[in-house]
């Protein structure tokens, strides 16, 4: 009787649970809003941050290719960029990033462009939230099923957030355009790098920091609040 009654309590909270999710999904989607544009407007703001982030993507690329069916991860700064999931040298990245800059300023600005950057979690998150405040205001004004337009809404931007993102990677993230960049060198990640406390001890130990240097001297526009550019 007793494991009757922890089974059936066990039903009750997954069933629920599954019912809460794409609203507790969608309520967290909305506080993005708040934090999202401001990082996509910082971003774009920074050319050379955005021209790190088209090569990081193009090197990831290219070592996809070299060994297929290995998965590799990466973030930018203004430094250059990070590659995670690396087993092989240093060499052999040196070689693949030296490889992706020379192919996108060749023109393959495909490469810039990739569909599991961590671009497609924002695109999700912030489609999400737009999908449920409508969904809120047609349910609330229409008197229309609020969960059903609401589970639509979660459908929808899981449905979208690759095509969102690829446009926000294409426009707003990066820039293909490195005709004044140079790869500089390649070293194995520090600790203190990886921004994960205990965890970025373990990615350290298979991420290598590849330096990248530009000579644009417009490289950099920084937006103010109120829109302005300074440089």
């Amino acid at each position: 009787m007793a494991l009757l009654i922890f089974v059936a309590a066990v039903a009750v909270f997954v069933i629920l649970f599954v019912f809460l999710l794409p609203i507790l999904y969608s309520l967290r989607a909305v506080g993005s809003l708040f934090v999202y544009p401001r990082q996509l407007k910082s971003v774009f703001g920074n050319r050379i941050l955005r021209r790190n982030h088209a090569l990081e993507h193009a090197t990831i690329v290219v070592m996809m290719q070299r060994e297929p069916g290995r998965r590799f991860n990466g973030f930018s700064d203004d430094d250059g960029f990070f590659v995670q999931g690396v087993r092989s040298s240093t060499d052999d990245v040196d070689g693949a990033a030296r490889e992706a800059l020379k192919r996108l300023r060749a023109g393959e600005k495909g490469l810039a462009i990739h569909r599991n950057c961590g671009t497609t979690i924002v695109a999700a998150n912030m489609l999400a939230a737009v999908f449920f405040l409508v969904a809120l205001g047609v349910g609330l004004y229409l008197e229309w099923p609020l969960y059903l337009l609401i589970l639509g809404g979660v459908a929808l931007s899981l449905l979208l957030r690759v095509p969102l993102s690829l446009l926000l990677q294409r426009f707003v993230t990066t820039d293909s355009d490195l005709s004044n960049a140079e790869v500089g060198w390649v070293e194995p990640a520090r600790p203190q790098d990886m921004r994960g406390g205990v965890l970025g001890i373990l990615l350290a130990a298979s991420s290598v920091r590849v330096r990248v240097f530009h000579t644009d001297p417009d490289a950099v526009e920084i937006l103010r609040g109120d829109g302005a550019v300074v440089k």
